[in-house]
């Protein structure tokens, strides 16, 4: 929380000084004609391309009653999880408008995830190495071939 208050008071003083310097460029501008703007192009939307791993960990689900005559609790337990890397190239996002709604469109490309979890346990507590194995699991080379997602209010 102090990284962020910092951040935003840095930001607050950095901003006006920097318009403030950034005014003398300004002044020197000239208007373009219809020539020249007719030879200037643009896109807009955001691309982003990003890298994402999961190491380590282990997520627990707990029954803290029981079943039936036993009412201690049980664990599944799911540890020592990794997945990836994943690389996802070209996610896009625009924001969009079709003459009555306003939407955002996210596309997703089509990517391959690899996970593995390498200890399946049922216990009497959460955690690592506790309980009695059923084995691991592995899931190679999952393939999606990529979305497209629309989000607008309603």
């Amino acid at each position: 929380m102090k990284r962020i208050l910092v951040f935003l008071l840095a930001a607050l003083f950095l901003v006006p000084a920097g318009a403030m310097a950034g005014m003398t460029a300004f002044m020197n501008m000239e208007e373009m004609g219809g020539a020249e703007m007719g030879d200037v192009t643009g896109q807009t939307g955001i691309t982003i391309d990003m890298t994402s791993e999961i190491t380590g960990g282990y997520i627990a689900w707990g029954d803290n009653d029981g079943c039936t005559t036993y009412t201690t609790a049980g664990f599944l337990v799911l540890s020592t999880i990794t997945a990836g890397p994943r690389t996802t190239d070209g996610m896009t996002i625009d924001a969009c408008y079709d003459g009555t709604t306003s939407y955002l469109v996210i596309g997703l490309p089509a990517s391959v995830s690899n996970a593995h979890i390498a200890a399946i346990r049922l216990g009497a507590s959460a955690g690592f190495g506790v309980g009695q194995s059923l084995g691991s699991l592995t899931i190679g080379s999952l393939a999606s071939a990529g979305m497209t997602v629309r989000i607008n209010g309603h």
